[in-house]
């Protein structure tokens, strides 16, 4: 029986891995000569997902993976994205690069130069951390450290450093504040958008300054590229308090959201705390934000419906009280969205609450809604048979 319930929770952790649907990277669909003409223009790494139809860690990167809303956030504002068949893809790519194992990675410059390379299957985090170590390579910041740490502080110098950083995921306030200084107009072009570019977190001082000079800075990048920067910035001062469990940051962080991008606040807000509190295991305020979230923000998407669900379970798995609330919402999802997913992950949370024969039945649904759509249908069986034994195997009471 213990066999089975780790055998049940390593599939109901692999529902949730494959259950998303969100808006992740966007990936460039032309040739591999546009793409390199492109990035010289830009600017821009190019990032490649060498992959064949065949390989099983490449297709859950693009199931579960490339299409998270963190990765897209990531690579889709730093990168040029590709994705390459190594069997029938772009003829010169394939020409030029030898690739033995899949997925391979890839960091590749202008010129054509891999700056970084990495083989196999990536989580989000350590995605992200790839990005973040190919842009340092690239960018040489750790040539730059050595250089700020010996004094050079001008302000072309300054301006290409801080930007490094933050692309490089590095504290670059001390930079950017240096250069801030020493600038006499601040409303000069060129300092507008150094300000856009240095902004990280919402608490600092340069944020003070985007918000000071918003309007300048709208018509020189757009009212929604602000927004967007506002956002993120309020969502890199969450995960500072996460990292420092300061609930008083996270106040600050909502605070400065309403304050500054009040269209998007009660949902960051809700977003946020729910973020937080997982992070801190604290159940009770977690659930708070999680039912006001779902009232107030996604009411009847399904999408959303489902996607909170899976995301209540992974935040709480062994608490009858958030999976009742996670049960009900995918229960919602999958009867107005109608989609397998849906129903195989309400299976999977009923499953997960010992209801076993309603588990079983919405097991069934998605598998008949999936025969129709031709996809595999492998571990949908293999839920059901695991539903069969236990049902078969439970005791019959009276």
């Amino acid at each position: 029986m213990m066999i089975k319930k780790i055998l049940f929770s390593l599939l109901l952790l692999a529902t949730f891995a494959t259950a998303g649907i969100a808006q992740g990277i966007e990936f460039f669909h032309g040739t591999w000569k546009e793409a390199l003409e492109l990035s010289k223009k830009e600017g821009r790494l190019i990032f490649v997902d060498a992959n064949t139809s065949w390989c099983g860690p490449c297709r859950r990167m693009a199931a579960n993976v490339f299409t998270q809303q963190e990765v897209g956030d990531f690579f889709n504002s730093r990168f040029i994205n590709m994705k390459i068949d190594m069997e029938k893809g772009d003829v010169d790519f394939r020409a030029k690069y030898s690739v033995r194992a899949y997925p391979t990675l890839m960091f590749i410059d202008d010129s054509g130069e891999i700056v970084k390379k990495k083989v196999g299957g990536q989580q989000a985090q350590s995605l992200i951390k790839l990005g973040r170590e190919a842009l340092s390579l690239y960018e040489n910041v750790d040539e730059m450290d050595d250089l700020f740490a010996q004094g050079k502080n001008d302000a072309t110098f300054l301006r290409k450093y801080v930007k490094a950083l933050n692309n490089a995921g590095k504290p670059s306030a001390k930079a950017a504040n240096q250069y801030l200084r020493a600038q006499k107009d601040l409303n000069t072009k060129e300092n507008l958008l150094f300000i856009f570019d240095a902004v990280s977190q919402a608490d600092s001082k340069v944020f003070d300054l985007l918000i000071e000079h918003r309007a300048d800075i709208e018509a020189l990048k757009s009212k929604e590229a602000v927004n967007k920067l506002i956002e993120t910035a309020c969502q890199h001062t969450v995960a500072t308090a996460i990292e420092f469990q300061d609930e008083h940051l996270l106040a600050e962080a909502k605070s400065l959201m309403k304050k500054n991008y009040p269209a998007k606040a009660k949902e960051f807000g809700y977003k946020a705390d729910m973020k937080y509190y997982a992070a801190v295991k604290d159940e009770t305020n977690y659930l708070k934000a999680a039912k006001k979230y779902s009232k107030k923000i996604i009411k009847k998407d399904a999408s959303k419906q489902h996607q909170l669900a899976t995301d209540i379970y992974k935040a709480f798995a062994k608490s009858p009280k958030t999976l009742d609330f996670a049960i009900e919402l995918a229960g919602k999802a999958a009867h107005t969205g109608g989609l397998w997913e849906y129903y195989y992950t309400y299976a999977n949370l009923l499953a997960a609450a010992n209801q076993d024969q309603k588990a079983l039945e919405m097991g069934e649904k998605a598998l008949e809604i999936a025969k129709t759509k031709n996809v595999p249908i492998g571990r949908i069986m293999q839920f059901l048979n695991m539903q069969k034994a236990k049902l078969k195997s439970a005791p019959v009471h009276g």
